[in-house]
């Protein structure tokens, strides 16, 4: 169940889509609630930021305190049986959006992130040494944690042209490296698009842990390229893709390149919706195991976590990213 604490002139309002007697009363004040959403801006990796859209409360919540104010602290939690197991899924600021007869609506918003580095800032370490660096240089994040990034960090070689936000180059930073990151509280946790993030292990499914048959998706690349180095792959009918390098070295580039086709063109699984159950929120880069018996022979896949969209009406989560599709 979806539980929201929304503080409305320094009180804490407990609400909900139904309503729950637990700990607290949670009053069924929550009209229609967007799916929160993580995912990568490339499929080779960056910045895997929550997004979570709006939500539209009942006027009833604010008999009290009409107009709507403009913005109001947000705690947005989850839990399957009572109060004291929920799970914090988002804090943050609640913005008040167009409002009419029928609700009012607040978009969700998380961290800002607007710190900047400047120009002609130079970077020549490896990339968990300037990962650290720029990361740790937004207000927000005090801590980067690199366990499951590449064991031997690649080497970085860049000089900035232009003052860039920080979380924009280290997102662009990343996926040219094949490396994912996403943030919970003040930590940034950097992952190896090649290995399994396996804070939490794997997970493996069974056929009766997933609602919908998933799709299998191989969405191609002719060419990736950058500057004067490009490498091709084997499909001459495939997409072409464009990317910024931080390395000046062409040995070094080259790598980048043909580990980014490797990703981008690896078969993906989307679609593939679970159960959301207490403790089995699957985090970004871990490894999942799709068994598929409904095809005309069966299949033993699996994926690393890519995008993951929490749809707390119908009570599913939503996942897709590459792998390997195999006959079982």
């Amino acid at each position: 169940m979806l539980l929201v604490e929304l503080t409305i002139n320094a009180v804490v309002n407990y609400i909900s889509i139904d309503g729950h007697g637990l700990t607290h009363n949670w009053r069924p004040r929550i009209i229609t609630f967007d799916s929160p959403t993580i995912a990568a801006p490339t499929n080779h990796g960056g910045f895997a930021q929550m997004c979570f859209g709006s939500m539209t409360l009942s006027q009833e919540l604010f008999s009290g305190d009409w107009p709507p104010p403009v913005n109001c602290p947000v705690k947005i939690y989850h839990t399957e049986t009572d109060e004291a197991a929920r799970e914090l899924i988002f804090e943050g600021t609640a913005q008040l959006q167009p409002f009419d007869r029928e609700g009012v609506t607040y978009g969700l918003y998380g961290p800002s992130y607007d710190e900047t580095i400047a120009a002609a800032t130079a970077y020549n370490d490896t990339l968990n040494v300037i990962m650290t660096t720029i990361l740790t240089s937004i207000a927000e994040i005090d801590h980067v944690n690199t366990s499951y990034a590449r064991a031997i960090s690649p080497n970085v070689a860049h000089t900035l042209a232009n003052e860039e936000l920080a979380i924009d180059l280290a997102s662009a930073m990343a996926a040219f490296y094949s490396h994912i990151f996403y943030v919970i509280g003040d930590t940034a946790y950097l992952i190896d698009m090649k290995l399994d993030n396996d804070t939490n292990g794997d997970m493996d499914l069974t056929e009766f842990d997933y609602f919908a048959f998933p799709e299998y998706v191989y969405d191609l690349l002719r060419v990736v390229a950058c500057s004067q180095y490009k490498v091709f792959s084997a499909y001459p009918y495939g997409r072409d893709l464009t990317v910024d390098p931080y390395h000046t070295t062409e040995a070094n580039i080259l790598v980048c390149l043909a580990d980014i086709l490797a990703i981008e063109n690896a078969p993906r699984i989307e679609n593939l919706r679970i159960p959301m159950t207490a403790g089995g929120f699957p985090l970004i880069g871990q490894e999942i195991a799709v068994p598929d018996t409904a095809h005309v022979a069966d299949l033993s896949s699996w994926i690393r976590a890519r995008k993951i969209q929490y749809d707390f009406l119908n009570d599913e989560i939503l996942i897709e990213g590459e792998g390997a599709i195999a006959a079982a």
